[in-house]
């Protein structure tokens, strides 16, 4: 029998198999059946969009790894080419005081001490204000083919590759010029030493004259007054007479007080530094081995012990165990 409207419920029959038991009537609201299946499907598209989700982000997941650990080592390297940037920026600061020592120093005094390079060179002309600056701006100039490391951007690092590169470029430059600076400083220390001996030497030899009289006869080759034959002679001779004070031209010590043939009674001071002062020809002497001398003190007075043909000084300069002309260096 219809009606035309449409059933409020559904009944349903459930009947045990082969009859045996008695059988049930459910009776279900069309609307309530309705909203179950809304909620069943509704429940499986939400579930199969988690799925699609989650499948979809796992690629993204796996790549992940690998681009975290790539930017772990970028940092690490980075790292590294700071620290050896340190290094060369402390070893620069240690060349800047070998600098500062040698411009203290006046080329003007060590006149083309020491050997040339390969630029022909000598030491002194390093003393020169600036002469370092190329040294140094050529300790960074390594002939490799590649970026600056000013060119070291944020922005590189997001291209892994390049960014691989130029941490290679920088680390080997860097390796580079600290090499260059570490044999820039032993080059440098030899000359601050060399130069330093030298104007310790120099202040060594004295350079006042050890008595008021008359030169007669310079440092050099000479006819001899005994036999007019050609002979070196190793002194000056300054004529004075007999009891004239000789005094100590330096601060030294006395290493020798006696007579001593041609030289008659001789008299040495060492002044340091492989720097020795010989008077000859004294009538007599003042001090003796062993003594420390003052600059001015009276060591002897002139007279004509020796081979000698009238009362004067004969007076010698011995550096490093030659004898260099007391003319040069006395005021």
């Amino acid at each position: 029998m219809s009606s035309g409207r449409r059933p409020e419920t559904v009944t349903l029959w459930v009947v045990p198999e082969g009859g045996a038991g008695p059988s049930r009537q459910l009776v279900l609201s069309l609307r309530r059946l309705q909203l179950v299946l809304f909620l069943v499907v509704g429940l499986f598209t939400v579930a199969g969009g988690a799925v699609v989700l989650a499948l979809g982000t796992v690629p993204r997941a796996v790549a992940f790894g690998p681009m975290q650990a790539e930017n772990l080592e970028l940092k690490a390297r980075l790292l590294e080419v700071e620290g050896k940037l340190d290094t060369v920026d402390r070893e620069l600061r240690r060349l800047r005081l070998y600098e500062e020592q040698l411009h203290a120093i006046d080329p003007s005094d060590m006149p083309g001490f020491g050997p040339t390079d390969d630029t022909g060179r000598t030491d002194a002309d390093l003393l020169q204000p600036g002469a370092l600056d190329p040294a140094l701006a050529a300790a960074g100039d390594t002939g490799m083919v590649g970026v600056a490391m000013d060119d070291l951007g944020e922005a590189d690092l997001y291209q892994t590759s390049d960014t691989q590169v130029r941490l290679d470029v920088a680390g080997q430059r860097a390796d580079d010029i600290l090499r260059r600076l570490r044999l820039a400083e032993i080059e440098l220390g030899q000359v601050v030493e060399t130069a330093e001996s030298y104007r310790a030497r120099s202040s060594a030899v004295p350079s006042a004259w050890p008595l008021d009289g008359v030169l007669t006869s310079g440092f050099g080759w000479r006819r001899s007054p005994f036999n007019k034959r050609w002979k070196f002679h190793f002194g000056i001779d300054v004529s004075a007479p007999v009891g004239t004070v000789i005094r100590a031209p330096a601060a030294g010590l006395v290493v020798t007080a006696e007579y001593h043939s041609g030289y008659g009674r001789m008299l040495e001071i060492d002044h340091g530094y492989d720097v020795v002062s010989r008077y000859a020809h004294n009538a007599r002497l003042l001090v003796g081995v062993g003594e420390t001398v003052r600059p001015g003190q009276p060591i002897s007075t002139v007279g004509m012990t020796g081979a000698t043909t009238g009362p004067h000084l004969h007076y010698e300069i011995y550096v490093e165990g030659q004898p260099v002309d007391p003319l040069e260096h006395l005021d």
